[in-house]
């Protein structure tokens, strides 16, 4: 049997393609390397504007609502903006990557657990996957296998995704101490080039901290020092922390074509620069990827498509969340003291996580953070 695409990992970006192309009547195979639910080392943070892309059936499985956003810098005496209505939403990724896979099937796509994608070959009209339990064809590939991606590193050869990396932790509040539900914490500056953060999740909380540069910083001890700073974390011996990589998005990146191959998610760097959310850009990218495989299936139209979908929609987004991010690691002392008068900016941040703001939006309407910092840009 000859699939019209196999799908390499059932993150939200696989699980999304699959599901697209299912719901369109083509033959789908995923190929997941463990079983749902598993364990997925996150934030698990989703902004509410994914409601406009998904609907909010994924609501079953959100574990608290956030309107409230608290600003630190480097441990320093925090200031908080309240919205009126929810900015993001809390989940763990073992439930909500396993609510999306669970649509996929439903909708019709054959999905293998337990069987990685062990080798992949590109073939004159198809690709052959090959997983310790046999051999598969498929007329189109899609890459959803997250950083450091097979997909990427079998079929792409010019393809070298730049990574940053972050250090996290599942743990319950200090004794005694509290965290507010509606909630989160971000701190700037506690390591360079990134940040630190609290959320809320229904027993527990998600902390950990993220840098978007490889260069040389010690995560563990900054993360110690990071829990001595805020006295609601136990201290970071009693924590269980684990590391893992963030793709870095890069303006100049290739392209996430490659003959009868598509890279989505994590794979194809889809990762706002700004805070290292992925899981948005994930499922834009897999419903992109959906239509573009479907198109080239049905109608014979190429599948760079798909890339130029990218370039339209998703990386003028990505671009302008770059320069932001920029300006905000490069000078976090500045920015968080500019911010604490003027919240405008934070303002907007919310409107852009519920989808009433673009970034781009938020850049031109007068919150161009370069404005703040005179003659130093």
């Amino acid at each position: 049997m000859i699939y019209d695409v196999i799908v390499v990992g059932t993150g939200p970006a696989g699980s999304t393609a699959a599901l697209e192309l299912a719901r369109r009547g083509c033959r789908v195979l995923a190929l997941e390397k463990k079983r749902h639910p598993r364990y997925k080392v996150c934030g698990g943070g989703l902004s509410v504007r994914l409601n406009h892309l998904i609907g909010r059936g994924y609501h079953a499985v959100v574990e608290k609502t956030v309107t409230r956003l608290v600003m630190a810098c480097q441990g320093r005496p925090s200031f908080e903006v309240a919205f009126d209505a929810p900015i993001a939403y809390m989940t763990m990724r073992d439930r909500f990557d396993a609510y999306l896979m669970e649509q996929a099937r439903q909708a019709g796509c054959e999905i293998r657990e337990d069987e990685p994608a062990m080798e992949m070959e590109s073939m004159d009209d198809s690709i052959r996957v090959k997983t310790p339990r046999g051999e598969y064809h498929a007329r189109t590939i899609i890459g959803a296998d997250g950083v450091p991606s097979g997909v990427a590193k079998s079929l792409f050869p010019m393809n070298k995704t730049v990574c940053g990396v972050a250090l996290e932790s599942e743990t319950a509040p200090a004794s005694g101490r509290s965290w507010s539900d509606d909630g989160v914490l971000i701190d700037i500056g506690f390591i360079r080039h990134g940040y630190s953060w609290i959320f809320p999740k229904a027993d527990h909380l998600s902390c950990g901290l993220a840098t978007f540069h490889r260069d040389r910083q010690d995560l563990r001890a900054r993360y110690g020092q990071f829990a001595l700073e805020h006295p609601t974390l136990p201290a970071a011996e009693a924590q269980r922390t684990i590391g893992h990589l963030i793709p870095h998005f890069s303006p100049n990146a290739g392209s996430r074509v490659h003959g009868r191959a598509i890279l989505v998610g994590d794979a194809a760097a889809m990762m706002d620069p700004f805070l290292g959310e992925g899981i948005y850009y994930a499922i834009w990218s897999g419903q992109l990827a959906a239509q573009a495989v479907a198109e080239f299936l049905k109608e014979g139209k190429p599948l760079t498509s798909y890339d130029d979908s990218v370039q339209k929609e998703i990386e003028p987004e990505l671009r302008t969340a770059h320069r932001i991010a920029w300006i905000v690691y490069h000078f976090p002392r500045l920015v968080f003291r500019l911010t604490s008068r003027r919240t405008e900016f934070l303002v907007g941040y919310g409107k852009v996580l519920q989808g009433r703001m673009s970034y781009q939006g938020l850049w031109k309407r007068g919150l161009d953070p370069r404005r703040w910092f005179g003659r130093l840009l």
